[in-house]
């Protein structure tokens, strides 16, 4: 592959860097870490964020879904990527 396709914007980030990824909520609550992505088919965009919650913490957050230790977020939530994810509560 030509290098220069391969260029990243400094604003991207790819999913192999997000998967682990600690997220919190906008007022320091630990969520858990990014297991998967969920993506539109039609227009490619990520609808939602899979996260697990490893240790079962129970942080009710409205319009968030809960699946086991599962935490289904959807992306509109998502205030901030950097060294955590941050989820506006």
């Amino acid at each position: 592959m030509d290098d220069k396709k391969n260029v990243q914007n400094p604003e991207e980030k790819l999913w192999s860097s997000l998967h682990g990824y600690d997220v919190a909520t906008s007022d320091a609550h630990f969520l858990g870490k990014v297991v998967e992505l969920i993506i539109n088919e039609n227009n490619g965009k990520i609808v939602d964020i899979v996260v697990n919650r490893g240790d079962g913490r129970n942080i009710p957050l409205k319009g968030i879904k809960a699946d086991g230790n599962l935490l289904q977020i959807p992306f509109s939530r998502i205030e901030k990527v950097g060294e955590f994810i941050i989820v506006s509560v």
